[in-house]
């Protein structure tokens, strides 16, 4: 599904390029704007607004790379003038975006973006991630009740470390706890993942799709629960503009959270501890 609208990507192409404008972007300075986004898109030499828009265009069904893309335009790194330039193209993205359900802002000198109208959704995913019935059902999943005791610990650090602000920590610790559930819950019912040596996140998630312990969605969701691995590593941290918040957590629980429920409801001769 399309993140932003078709006249959205041409005005935000538009705004970025600002032909004739204070903040105009020429080739190279474009392609160092594209560059710390985080998307590899050489400039192929082309008109610059229509190249831009058919670059946002072929981003436009990663959430995650358009919300990069509005951080980098409000960054006050971007500008000669900093924070007071910064400010004032707050304004302008958010006149544009507002309507595909965006808002951009500044929390101090770090750029900020939220969903409108989502603080209720993340307060619901917040309030799962804390509850014990999450702990139940992952008690219902796992057959061996000392694997399931490290998974909670797991679950119960990134709580500890999304509440401390530590919202890396808790990002890498979501990937690492649905990775480990995932390993656990096929090795202990499916042979051919027992006969591999080692797997990864993606392998388990194929996996249970095949198994149909998990529906499409959650097979093909995209988000840094995916990467996690890779921000491990400093320089891929700073590779990726990566500087998650506690909004970018609770997002990553969305995910998370419905692959625990299409396991605890699909997997053969459970009962959905939920119900």
């Amino acid at each position: 599904m399309p993140v932003l609208d078709e006249r959205t990507i041409e005005r935000l192409a538009a705004l970025i390029c600002d032909d004739g404008g204070p903040y105009e972007r020429r080739a190279r300075q474009l392609s160092q704007f594209l560059k710390a986004v985080g998307w590899d898109t050489p400039y192929d030499g082309g008109a610059r607004v229509p190249w831009l828009e058919e670059t946002i265009r072929a981003h436009n069904d990663d959430v995650d790379a358009i919300e990069a893309l509005l951080r980098r335009v409000v960054d006050p790194r971007e500008y000669d003038e900093g924070m007071p330039a910064a400010q004032h193209m707050v304004g302008l993205v958010n006149g544009i975006v507002a309507a595909d359900g965006f808002e951009v802002g500044h929390e101090g000198h770090r750029t900020i973006i939220r969903r409108i109208g989502e603080d209720n959704a993340l307060e619901q995913i917040a309030a799962r991630l804390a509850a014990p019935e999450l702990r139940q059902t992952i008690r219902g999943l796992v057959f061996q009740p000392v694997v399931a005791d490290v998974l909670i610990a797991r679950l119960d650090e990134v709580e500890a470390a999304r509440r401390a602000r530590a919202f890396l920590l808790a990002v890498v610790g979501t990937g690492s706890f649905i990775e480990g559930l995932l390993d656990e819950i096929l090795r202990s019912r499916d042979k051919e993942t027992r006969a591999q040596n080692s797997t990864t996140l993606q392998w388990l998630l194929k996996r249970a799709h095949t198994l149909g312990w998990i529906e499409h969605d959650a097979l093909t969701f995209n988000g840094y629960v995916r990467e996690y691995r890779n921000f491990v590593h400093p320089r891929e941290q700073l590779a990726n503009n990566f500087s998650p918040d506690d909004d970018t957590v609770l997002l990553c629980w969305q995910p998370v959270l419905a692959i625990i429920n299409d396991l605890d409801r699909l997997i053969p001769g459970r009962k959905n501890t939920q119900d």
